[in-house]
């Protein structure tokens, strides 16, 4: 490829190093193993149509040339995002957060989720979205799931841009089948920059961390599973459970929500009554503040893994996973500064059902099969040296006919 031709045609928004703005995008990612890619340029778009010129430049270009995109850059294996010798699409600079009339919210691709509930705070409102509030404007469950479902649910219209550079909209009504596989469907099908979705009344939530030593596991899991499978779900409450050995040595860490300011509700109740207890953060505070506390347990730039299954809710399962686990902190104890953790994240009948009232998604969890957990297991270590001893369809043919996203951008999960 004639790479001085790309600045050619598109000098708005290309970006080279030693430039400050290639520098800024290669080394602000959550993980260390995407800021270690160098692409040979980084674009910026800062409107949609900057979308466009871009697609329609890359799509005619050879086949070798690899492309990345990038919203708020959280995935963090390397090439999720980032594109080592090719095209990194950067959508950081696509920002602006609306408010219609009808409290409908347009969220540009580019921003986090701690701009759009600093907005929506000042008007005592909030949407469905991500439980962590410096990434970006994507992601699965959020502190009012088991009301809504999954935040994927939740949006009313993508607008997208795609292969053949045109502005589409999917949503219930215009190209559905679309709307269907963005929601869970990654980058298959073209470059989402703006998600509109409803805004409701909210104000002050309850919940916050709670610390245990390590031998209050089964404890945990017995209450776990019994909040999983209560057929009446708390429509309010929302759990996050895990397991953690890190340099200061084992814990357990319980964190409840409660989407009312309602203290120690009874769905929740016997989280914060296991004992022995190290600690709490448990209190009232907004949607934004317990969204700022779960981005301050971790750090961008670090190298660090997860990788995530989903089960069936099964207590002893998960029982023995505590041993697997074990034997994976005692194989790597060795590693210096090394933090694994164990998460278990619930997926109850109600909260699937409540997804349904949506419409279909493309993520196949279906409430008759269910309940679900969601295990994630993730590490973060210092030294690239110990990195081996850590880590040992239709639709997209339809909108993507020249397959430009399905081979050209190898980032997140592809279609078969």
């Amino acid at each position: 490829m004639d790479w001085s031709a790309l600045m050619t045609a598109l000098p708005r928004v290309t970006y080279l190093p030693p430039t400050p703005q290639y520098q800024n995008s290669t080394s602000s990612y959550f993980s260390a193993f995407e800021n270690e890619l160098q692409p040979t340029y980084v674009l910026l778009p800062k409107v949609t149509q900057d979308v466009v010129d871009i697609i329609k430049y890359l799509v005619d270009t050879p086949a070798d040339v690899k492309v990345a995109v990038r919203g708020g850059g959280h995935t963090p294996w390397a090439g999720a995002a980032n594109i080592e010798s090719g095209i990194t699409i950067d959508l950081r600079q696509l920002t602006g957060i609306t408010i219609n009339s009808e409290n409908v919210v347009s969220i540009a691709a580019g921003e986090v989720w701690a701009n759009v509930y600093q907005i929506l705070e000042k008007r005592g409102l909030a949407v469905v979205g991500r439980r962590v509030s410096k990434v970006g404007v994507a992601g699965g469950l959020s502190y009012f799931s088991e009301s809504t479902g999954f935040v994927c649910d939740n949006v009313i219209n993508f607008e997208v841009v795609l292969s053949e550079g045109n502005i589409v909209q999917a949503n219930k009504v215009s190209n559905p089948d679309l709307f269907r596989g963005l929601k869970g469907g990654t980058n298959n099908f073209g470059i989402v920059t703006r998600f509109d979705l409803p805004a409701f009344d909210q104000g002050n939530m309850w919940g916050g961390a709670v610390y245990y030593p390590s031998t209050t596991y089964v404890s945990i899991i017995e209450d776990l599973y019994s909040f999983t499978s209560t057929p009446e779900s708390d429509p309010h409450a929302h759990l996050i459970a895990a397991t953690v050995h890190s340099p200061l040595g084992p814990v357990n860490v319980v964190n409840v929500y409660y989407a009312k300011p309602t203290s120690h509700p009874p769905s929740l109740a016997p989280f914060t009554k296991i004992q022995p207890q190290l600690a709490d953060t448990i209190r009232e505070d907004s949607l934004l503040g317990f969204a700022n506390e779960q981005s301050s347990f971790s750090t961008n730039g670090a190298r660090q893994l997860f990788f995530t299954t989903t089960i069936r809710l099964d207590k002893q399962l998960m029982l023995d996973m505590q041993g697997l686990y074990s034997k994976t902190v005692e194989s790597t104890k060795t590693v210096p500064g090394l933090t694994l953790s164990m998460v278990f994240q619930p997926l109850t009948k109600h909260l699937l059902q409540q997804s349904a009232t949506h419409g279909p998604n493309s993520l196949g969890l279906l409430s008759d099969g269910g309940p679900f957990v969601i295990t994630l297991l993730n590490s973060v270590h210092t030294h690239a040296a110990d990195d081996s001893d850590i880590i040992n369809a239709k639709v997209s043919e339809k909108y993507d006919p020249s397959g430009f996203f399905q081979t050209r951008v190898p980032g997140g999960f592809k279609l078969p």
